[in-house]
């Protein structure tokens, strides 16, 4: 009786063709990202080793995940792990997985620093950062690295969300260095005493209208849904932030939030109706969608 063998190059193509089917964006990607993690193999060694049969056990663990993929269970949760500007961060359901929007994000936060350290003869050791619902600390912990002696502070309401970035901080040696705190974006800052000391607020709130909740991929819905609802209009956490950010910026500080589709023009009202704020400065990603939203302190 012949065998039947299993090969890597094998295991790839029935996987594409099996995900296609179940309608699955990108699936030879989605096979080789799974097999990959299997095999504790970059998807290039993949390729290296197309006719290695795979034994019983890594076929069964990899049938396991297939399953759960067609299912519409994020990729990232599956392999437990989400690069995020290079770096490598621990993931699971109890957090929002980054997108690359958020890059530009924190690109520009960076680049504002920079900016005031140049005109104001500051340094990054002076600089307080707030990180408002940090999920799975990457924005904080990215931050952190390039300004490698200023303060962070990352906030979440989510006890869950928090242990998985203070899990991330301590994977790139940041534990000391972030402060994680656990509550409602302003109100774990109050007993620090940091009004009207903070450099940069950041965050990436949820943009999402309550009536859009259920017609947002499967994928998607899979992700915590208090990281994704941001009420009926989707602007009920960027009105809290904006009100009470002047409070706790220092003069000149900045507040950088990432925004939703079609909402920088009401965003932008919110922020010339409160007092303390200059007017915003709005900047689009790489598609031509206006993401990104910073304002100053007067």
């Amino acid at each position: 009786m012949i065998k039947d063998v299993w090969t890597i190059k094998r295991a790839l193509e029935w996987t594409s063709q099996y995900f296609k089917k179940e309608k699955i964006e990108n699936p030879r990607l989605n096979a080789e990202v799974l097999l990959a993690h299997i095999l504790r193999k970059t998807r290039l060694e993949l390729y290296l080793e197309f006719s290695r049969p795979l034994s019983l056990r890594e076929l069964t663990l990899f049938k396991k995940l297939i399953i759960k993929r067609s299912h519409h269970v994020p990729l990232s949760y599956l392999t437990g792990e989400q690069d995020f500007m290079g770096l490598r961060l621990k993931m699971d359901e109890n957090v929002y997985i980054p997108r690359p929007e958020t890059e530009i994000l924190v690109e520009e936060a960076l680049k504002l620093v920079r900016s005031i350290d140049f005109e104001e003869g500051k340094t990054s050791q002076d600089f307080i950062i707030v990180d408002l619902g940090t999920g799975s600390g990457n924005i904080a912990i990215k931050l952190a690295l390039e300004l490698e002696k200023s303060k962070v502070y990352a906030v979440d309401i989510s006890p869950e969300a928090l242990g998985v970035a203070r899990e991330n901080a301590r994977m790139h040696n940041l534990n000391k260095r972030i402060t994680f705190l656990e509550g409602d974006l302003f109100i774990p800052l109050v007993d620090l005493g940091l009004e009207g000391k903070v450099d940069l607020i950041i965050s990436n709130p949820p943009y999402v209208r309550s009536e859009e909740i259920k017609s947002l991929p499967p994928e998607v819905l899979r992700e915590p849904r208090i990281a994704l609802e941001g009420g009926g209009d989707g602007l009920a956490i960027y009105r809290k932030i904006i009100s009470q950010s002047p409070g706790f910026l220092r003069k000149a500080g900045f507040l950088a939030l990432e925004i939703g589709h079609r909402q920088a023009r009401r965003i932008q009202d919110l922020i010339l109706a409160q007092k303390g704020l200059c007017s915003a400065q709005v900047i689009s990603d790489y598609g031509g969608v206006e993401r990104i939203i910073l304002v100053k302190r007067m």
